[in-house]
């Protein structure tokens, strides 16, 4: 590993200040909103505009890292998001930082596709699994020090140092991994047509999410948008090369609602953190500073229990684990119902404990379950349409959460009634956390009694390829043994606990 310590260091610093910067802005919302003489409600399309782009473009990435190599897609992300992270910095109004945001959401799909990919690829299998657990312990230390980190810089140096540091940081970046000998490319063929109707349509349906309550336009764009992406789907099911495999995803029903299971989880979870900023900042009347204290416990006990829930799942199983994970996140929600500006900061505590403590019992977990549904050779596979429904469900989350601040606050934030109506906007959003939550939790289900079907067929098949090899058994035709030596073999993924591969969640 010594030989590619700069490259693991490099893409180390790289999740490390994505998850920063991306955490950083529920601190720093009412600062930008007052440099841009805007609601800050407002400010949640500069926000939107990175993840609505990050997630559209996701499937391009992937087409391109394939097309070119990991490595030259990995640097072109890296150069081009440090530039833009200066340009947001110095951007004179909402509008321009929130276009050089989409254009920094784009570069930073970049990275999301080819980092993980490139410590599988160039790290020695002795060195892998300790090299992925580095890389996935930098995201959460970005996140768990964004809140202290953010605010005390937000307080002193103003938001757009966090932007000046970023842009260091992804140029340090950038030089570590550039020594690199570059990667071969897995294909020649650029299916241009296929990754410009996928951007576009991921556009389509999260840009009209975030604004059809407030404009009719948008409202019909949403359904052309689900329309299109109807089409596109059945597309890529017929399509013998698929940017994204659907007959793939839908012919694994472990994989498939373990899948679902991530995306309504992150759907619920992403905006967690901005909105009790915005409770603590806008209602409550907190500074940045004292916002990152009080923020600082979900993510840390988030890192806590992604680490030991890895040990966990050995000793209970994964399944468990993610139904227990997900069933805390329910109730952590709950606890916010009543939540106002009289409320005791012990109730913001408290789901932020049973928040972070079912996060970090989920994610591990459901990737390990992930995983052990496919074959090795099906890792990559995995992991991608793994990561797109982790983004997917993040850009969903922060475009439903803009469409209902635009509909619910109708006065100035100068006036006695915005606290009032932003509170209203906040309860509504957990109420809707809440329903994803729930629904993550059925499909948590569902992929449990699934994966029990799959570890009873493979203890079946297991048992009848025993009895035909056995000398008092008679000889079985050999279809049937051939037959049952399949059904062993692709049952066995269910089984699989693949630690080595699957603790980067």
């Amino acid at each position: 590993m010594r030989e590619h310590l700069k490259l693991l260091i490099g893409l180390c610093l790289s999740s490390f200040l994505t998850s920063f910067m991306g955490s950083s802005l529920n601190v720093a919302m009412p600062f930008i909103a007052q440099d841009y003489n805007c609601s800050p409600e407002n400010v949640t399309w500069m926000i939107n505009a990175f993840t609505a782009t990050s997630a559209a473009f996701l499937l391009a990435s992937s087409a391109l890292a394939n097309r070119f190599g990991y490595l030259k897609i990995f640097l072109v992300g890296a150069a081009i998001s440090a530039v833009l992270s200066v340009g947001v910095a110095l951007s004179p109004d909402l509008l321009s930082g929130s276009i050089i945001r989409a254009l920094q959401g784009i570069s930073l799909s970049l990275i999301f596709c080819t980092a993980m990919a490139l410590i599988s690829q160039r790290i020695p299998r002795e060195h892998r699994a300790f090299a992925i657990a580095y890389n996935i312990a930098s995201v959460y230390a970005g996140l768990s020090f964004s809140p202290i980190v953010a605010g005390l810089i937000v307080d002193t140096l103003g938001w757009q140092t966090m932007f000046y540091l970023t842009a260091v940081g992804l140029a340090v970046s950038f030089f570590l991994c550039k020594s690199e000998k570059y990667d071969e490319p897995i294909t020649d063929k650029m299916p241009l047509g296929r990754m410009s109707l996928s951007f576009v349509i991921g556009l389509l349906i999260l840009f009209s999410v975030s604004g059809y309550t407030t404009n009719n336009l948008l409202l019909i764009c949403l359904i052309i948008g689900v329309v299109l992406l109807c089409a596109y789907l059945v597309f890529e099911y017929k399509s013998d090369e698929p940017l994204l495999p659907v007959k793939f995803i839908l012919s694994n029903n472990v994989l498939k609602y373990a899948l679902f299971a991530s995306l309504f989880h992150y759907f619920s979870s992403f905006v967690f953190t901005l909105l009790v900023a915005m409770h603590l900042q806008l209602v409550v009347g907190y500074n940045a500073a004292t916002t990152g204290f009080i923020l600082v416990l979900q993510p840390v006990l988030m890192v806590v229990f992604s680490s030991v829930s890895g040990k966990l799942a050995h000793v209970i199983g994964p399944q468990w684990l993610t139904i227990i994970g997900m069933t805390l996140c329910v109730t952590g929600i709950v606890t916010l119902y009543g939540l106002n500006e009289h409320s005791s900061l012990t109730i913001i505590f408290v789901a932020q404990a049973l928040l972070g403590t079912g996060f970090g019992l989920f994610s591990a977990p459901n990737t390990i379950i992930v995983m052990a549904s496919v074959q090795p050779q099906q890792y990559a596979m995995a992991s991608a349409v793994q990561s797109i429904s982790r983004t997917v469900g993040q850009a969903v989350s922060m475009a439903t959460l803009t469409a209902l601040l635009h509909y619910t606050i109708a006065v100035h934030q100068d006036s006695e009634l915005y606290a009032h109506e932003l509170s209203g906007s906040i309860h509504i959003s957990f109420i809707i956390s809440t329903g994803g939550y729930v629904i993550g939790l059925i499909f948590c289900f569902l992929c449990f009694v699934n994966r029990l079907k799959q570890v009873r067929a493979r203890k079946a098949a297991e048992a009848a390829a025993a009895a035909t090899s056995s000398p008092a058994a008679p000889a079985a035709p050999a279809a049937t043994a051939t037959a049952a030596t399949a059904t062993a073999t692709t049952a066995a993924a269910a089984d699989n606990s693949v630690t080595a591969n699957s603790s980067k969640e």
